[in-house]
């Protein structure tokens, strides 16, 4: 008997439904049943965008379904690539699957992204992100701004707050005492940098990739395995190929997606675990 997929997507929102759509007919060529709707059920999987349905993944779980959530990507422009895991986890919270021994997605798409790490003076860039986002969940991200802004000042850094550019269009108050912002070309911010702190925030990805050091301070960020996790802890620059090969499996493009080999490089490969090369840099 073929297994029963159920695919949940807000119909308002026209990036989950065109992704959603992709990956059931993916599914449907592998010989899955598929529905589609905007309303969670129990089902062999159950695939959502995003973690917001924690009710749905409980139920889900307790009849012994699978769930995979599919999210923005992490590598590149992230509205062309969506991220595929399982176990109902947000990032790196999540299980992802893949050959992630083949290096030759990484070259073939993203191995440009990768810089020298660089180690230089500059300043400490906190990094900001949208309070109410799934990432962030329960926690009082200003709060954290303000407790990391003083770690750092005390440890001797000049320290700026680069607010998130979605926060400052939905004008959430972005401001810390006695830290200045940066605003513009993220590019051009992570420049200046000596450091990058980060809650969670994919930013870190892409800090580690331009070189700089970063520090994330939660598992859920993608760029934990090759980072700090406080202040207080000596800078890293480790090795990171094994982390660039595995984030280069965990994102599929919608064709991808559709034809079918998303499913065929996620459905049997088993997990690898990202452990860090221990013999950081000097």
């Amino acid at each position: 008997m073929a297994k029963h997929a159920h695919v949940v997507a807000n119909e308002r929102l026209e990036h989950q439904v065109s992704w959603c759509r992709a990956f059931a007919e993916g599914l449907r060529r592998h010989g899955w049943q598929v529905t589609v709707s905007g309303a969670p059920a129990p089902s062999d999987m159950l695939v959502l965008w995003g973690t917001r349905c924690q009710a749905a993944i409980g139920t889900q779980k307790t009849t012994g379904g699978e769930v995979c959530i599919l999210e923005r990507g992490y590598l590149g422009d992230r509205t062309t690539w969506t991220s595929v895991s399982f176990g109902g986890g947000l990032n790196n919270r999540g299980i992802f699957r893949g050959p992630f021994h083949d290096g030759s997605r990484w070259d073939r798409h993203h191995a440009h992204l990768l810089k020298s790490w660089r180690r230089r003076d500059g300043y400490a860039l906190l990094i900001g992100q949208v309070p109410g986002d799934q990432s962030i969940a329960g926690v009082d991200i200003a709060a954290w701004y303000s407790r990391t802004a003083a770690e750092l000042n005390s440890a001797g850094w000049d320290v700026r707050l680069r607010p998130h550019p979605v926060a400052v269009q939905r004008g959430y108050s972005c401001a810390v005492d006695d830290v200045p912002a940066v605003g513009g070309d993220l590019a051009n911010a992570l420049e200046g940098a000596g450091i990058v702190v980060t809650f969670n925030s994919n930013t870190g990805v892409e800090s580690v990739l331009a070189g700089a050091s970063t520090i994330t301070m939660d598992e859920g960020a993608m760029a934990w395995p090759v980072t700090s996790h406080s202040v207080g802890d000596p800078i890293v620059t480790p090795d990171r190929i094994a982390w660039a090969h595995w984030l280069a499996w965990c994102q599929y493009t919608r064709e991808e997606i559709s034809s079918g080999f998303c499913w065929d490089s996620v459905r049997q490969s088993p997990t690898m675990p990202i452990v860090p090369d221990p013999a950081y840099a000097a």
